[in-house]
């Protein structure tokens, strides 16, 4: 207590948020908080809560649940870590568990530190003088990388690299120091050395993620399939809890036609955000890009039970079940579409393919005057009706 007193200064003044779902464990955090010395103290009883609290208010550190309702942790960590402003705020998260996942995420998402739970006085104080210490009384290879991470930001890259290279004589195989490295050459135009900094990075934290992404990015840029899914592999085994890059592998699966092993990313990608229409949306995207049509079907329907008024949704699985042959369902899709926004030219264009397909040109013909009369430069669908017309 004493050397937190002696790092703090002025305990009266240093504000501490407690979040968490469950109103015993906020009353205990405050209660151990108080023991040893705290004062200035607030509670969120979840993650939407405490994201609003901490942008609207200043506080010195965070302690939050990983497990939340509505908002996790770890996406009020991610929501933070997006800007520069909070970009060092001290936040220790709380977990039930700590799994090599669980773990990794906490890494990639740049947690201060965490405690399994229960705990004990002693143990939140001493995780709390190890943050405070880092954060108030960085070591010198901490503020070569902070200013490395400063100068690149500003667009300032030469400077970043001798930052970076200063790092390099302090702790020459530190992840983060290559993963920096990395990003430099990439803003570069170097991909060559990029490539190389990332594979280091890799190569010295089997949990560091960042760098498995950044060199999925690069590969993909090069053409290099193979390489891009090897390590979309390893890093969806290192941490599986990421939506957005089970979707990428699932999308790389496809590209190299399997199929069957996309599918069973892209449902890992759902499982962890069931409610994202956005989510299922570009998986549809996905699989009507490689011409699984009936895939795609599946994926928009459940983008639309998620969000009813997602038009893109419904004009997209209409193209699925027009290339299915199903024009009735494509005409009875688009009408509800039209329903909904009555003046998208789009919707009436798609509606007359549809009725082309199902044999019904004067039906099409009415549809593709209606998107003139919305839009008269709406060239593609003139054609459409001259070639209806002759």
């Amino acid at each position: 207590m004493i050397e937190l007193k002696r790092l703090i200064g002025n305990f009266a003044k240093f504000r501490i948020l407690i979040v968490d779902d469950k109103t015993n464990m906020r009353r205990t955090i405050r209660n151990m908080l108080r023991q040893l010395g705290f004062t200035n103290l607030d509670e969120a009883e979840d993650g939407d809560v405490a994201l609003r609290k901490i942008l609207a208010d200043h506080f010195d550190f965070v302690i939050c649940d990983w497990n939340m309702p509505r908002m996790s942790g770890l996406e009020v960590l991610r929501a933070l870590r997006n800007q520069d402003k909070y970009r060092s705020l001290p936040f220790l998260m709380i977990t039930a568990e700590v799994e090599e996942g669980t773990v990794a995420e906490s890494i990639e998402a740049q947690v201060d530190g965490y405690i399994l739970k229960p705990f004990v006085p002693r143990t939140l104080e001493d995780k709390m003088l190890d943050i405070l210490k880092k954060k108030l009384n960085p070591s010198e290879l901490d503020t070569h990388l902070r200013l490395a991470d400063a100068y690149y930001r500003a667009g300032e890259s030469e400077k970043a690299l001798v930052e970076l290279e200063d790092a390099a004589k302090i702790s020459p195989r530190n992840p983060k120091l290559h993963y920096s490295r990395g990003l430099v050459y990439e803003a570069q135009g170097n991909f060559q050395e990029a490539e190389k900094a990332f594979q280091m990075s890799r190569d010295t934290g089997p949990k560091f993620v960042k760098s498995r992404e950044k060199l999925a990015e690069i590969y993909n840029r090069q053409g290099k399939t193979a390489e891009m899914l090897a390590v979309l592999k390893e890093a969806v085994r290192v941490s599986p809890k990421n939506a957005d890059r089970q979707m990428a592998l699932g999308q790389a699966l496809l590209v190299e036609g399997r199929i069957q092993e996309a599918r069973k990313a892209f449902q890992a990608a759902t499982a962890l955000e069931p409610e994202n229409g956005e989510l299922s949306s570009a998986i549809g995207e996905a699989f009507l890009s490689h011409g699984l049509a009936q895939e795609a079907e599946k994926a928009f329907q459940t983008s639309i039970e998620r969000n009813p008024k997602d038009v893109y949704a419904y004009n997209r699985l209409g193209i699925a079940f027009r290339r299915q042959k199903k024009f009735d369902e494509a005409v009875t899709l688009y009408r509800k579409a039209i329903s909904i926004v009555p003046d998208e030219e789009n919707l009436y264009y798609n509606l007359a393919r549809a009725y082309i397909g199902a044999k019904n040109e004067r039906m099409a013909a009415s549809a593709l005057k209606k998107a003139l009369s919305i839009k008269p430069e709406f060239n593609e669908a003139q054609e459409l009706l001259d070639s209806i017309t002759e």
